[in-house]
């Protein structure tokens, strides 16, 4: 099915822009890059601005570890704020994160999202 970690992280990507647009949220940017780190999707819902990390695994006992780790955490805060900056952005503004979990057993993708910080 999958061929590598990139392959994946872009299926995967792909699957938590649908979910996000079932939610109700509008996908406004996807994998925008700075000097300072990346932003996976960044999504408007209501009045705020939703700027997310996307991790994808496969089902397992380890799907759900620390997979946004502090330091990841830092690099996108810093990459937030330079896209707020660029983009003008003064509206409630939400860093989450947003785990695929791929069961190829069972055939399904499951979610799971969280806030960071």
């Amino acid at each position: 099915m999958f061929q590598g970690g990139k392959t994946i992280g872009r299926w995967g990507e792909t699957q938590a822009c649908s979910f996000l647009e079932r939610k109700g949220f509008v996908v406004i940017d996807q994998n925008y890059h700075t000097t300072t780190g990346e932003i996976d999707i960044v999504a408007r819902k209501n009045d705020e601005v939703y700027f997310i990390e996307v991790k994808t695994r496969r089902a397992g006992p380890m799907a759900y570890d620390l997979a946004v780790t502090p330091e990841k955490q830092r690099r996108l805060r810093r990459a937030v704020s330079v896209y707020c900056y660029r983009r003008s952005i003064r509206t409630s503004i939400v860093l989450a994160s947003l785990m695929v979990i791929v069961n190829k057993r069972a055939s399904r993708v499951a979610f799971r999202m969280a806030v960071l910080f």
